[in-house]
């Protein structure tokens, strides 16, 4: 029972490659739902850049409605 103790370095040495290969299918984990939701993101950023570059054309009612429409898209 009396294990030598390692010091940190040594650990680290030898459990680093371990940790990161636990980590890496989280980093990169393919999903359909996170894929989905990222290009609903872009297009949300696409259309607000769109909303902004037209509000001197419109309305305040119309500019808000298209935000708020926006909004609901984000979190359906």
């Amino acid at each position: 029972m009396n294990a030598p103790l390692l010091d940190f370095p040594e650990h680290v040495e030898q459990t680093e490659s371990i940790r990161q290969q636990q980590l890496l299918p989280l980093a990169f984990d393919p999903n359909e739902e996170t894929d989905k939701l990222a290009w609903t993101v872009r297009d949300v950023i696409e259309e607000m850049e769109f909303l902004i570059d037209l509000r001197a054309t419109m309305a305040p009612g119309e500019f808000q409605e298209g935000v708020r429409e926006q909004a609901r898209r984000l979190f359906k």
